[in-house]
């Protein structure tokens, strides 16, 4: 995403907040996003904002107040889950690495089966090829966002491998996870597996770009899973 890009993404989250400083408002604002995230699940990601008001009960006119076009909202729609409810990376020296990355994925995990139709059409968006790329690019570029902020925290602490690229890294790494996603929302293994999976993949990329220590206790950890997995 070029920087701006970036910035009328963070405009257009800034606009549909401002638009809602009362409870009643606020409660309208949920209400609107939670039947845009229901359009794009059994919509085949595609809806009008007229479709939008109609369930809604609201005014087309108070849609295109609020969040200004289609895509704004769409942006509201997407961001919002994945904001606030994930827990971040905290690379802490307290906590082992391994550790660390498997409390965000049991957060993404248990966001995910919150509302699992949602993030089964999600992960087949992320990798459908669309001209306009709305979804995709949003799914992308907010999963980026907490990832590259972790392997950059990584980076500061010298545990990355010298030759390492940290934004090489955090790319490859929320493709890789939304691949699992994809596999486990196309049916490929049992729900009870993604968790397991993605602690699996996320380790053993991660495990290349270390230092030997701390990719040693990575490589350990992922043997444990594979172990539980059966494979």
């Amino acid at each position: 995403r070029s920087r701006r890009q970036r910035q009328m993404c963070i405009r257009d989250r800034n606009r549909g907040e401002r638009q809602y400083a009362s409870e009643a408002m606020a409660k309208r604002r949920s209400d609107i996003l939670e039947t845009a995230r229901l359009l794009l699940t059994e919509q085949e990601g595609q809806f009008t904002m007229r479709e939008l008001a109609a369930k809604s009960g609201v005014a087309l006119a108070t849609l295109y107040n609020i969040f200004g076009n289609q895509k704004e909202l769409i942006g509201q729609a997407v961001i919002e889950v994945l904001r606030g409810s994930l827990t971040s990376w905290t690379v802490s020296e307290d906590v082992s690495l391994p550790e660390q990355v498997e409390r965000r994925l049991e957060s993404v995990v248990n966001e995910i089966f919150r509302r699992p139709a949602y993030a089964r059409k999600m992960a087949e968006l992320y990798f459908l090829p669309d001209p306009e790329g709305v979804v995709a690019d949003l799914l992308h570029s907010v999963s980026l966002e907490d990832v590259s902020q972790a392997i950059i925290r990584l980076a500061e602490r010298n545990v990355l491998a010298e030759d390492s690229d940290p934004n090489l890294i955090a790319r490859e790494m929320v493709v890789i996870q939304y691949a699992v996603i994809a596999r486990w929302s196309a049916g490929k293994f049992p729900d009870e597996q993604l968790l397991l999976r993605l602690k699996h993949v996320t380790l053993g990329h991660l495990a290349g770009s270390l230092v030997p220590e701390l990719a040693k206790d990575c490589r350990k950890r992922m043997s444990e899973l594979r172990a539980s997995l059966g494979d």
